[in-house]
């Protein structure tokens, strides 16, 4: 990602899955250089480029304001439970220290069944983890 024209040539390319591409697609000039500074600091603590395009998938599918929480959080409820972490061992105390306070704001606002004990339980721990 060493400029904007060669992020738009590589989002709009072959290499990257067509979800992406029609979500690039829809871009403005100014919401490319929105995107173009919301993926540069994910692209650094990533460990896996696959899986970042893989949860864009989901991400890209509502308004978010900052992608680095977004992907942090999606790491955090791991719905796909993977063995390997996506977020570098190195970034992890950063963006926990960073996304705190927002994490203990937005966890206890997820939709989910509170009689479901497994569920409960694992909501449980994720927020005594991050506090």
């Amino acid at each position: 990602m060493k400029s904007l024209g060669s992020f738009k040539s590589f989002m709009l390319g072959n290499a990257v899955p067509n979800y992406v591409k029609r979500y690039c697609i829809g871009l403005d000039e100014f919401k490319w250089q929105w995107f173009y500074f919301q993926m540069k600091e994910p692209v650094e603590f990533i460990t896996d480029i696959d899986a970042l395009f893989y949860i864009l998938k989901w991400i890209l599918k509502y308004v978010f304001d900052d992608l680095a929480y977004e992907i942090f959080f999606q790491e955090i409820m791991d719905p796909e439970c993977r063995s390997e972490s996506l977020i570098k061992d190195e970034w992890w105390d950063i963006l926990q220290t960073r996304y705190k306070q927002r994490l203990t704001e937005d966890i206890p606002n997820i939709h989910y069944d509170w009689n479901d004990s497994a569920v409960a339980d694992a909501v449980k721990e994720v927020i005594a983890v991050i506090l």
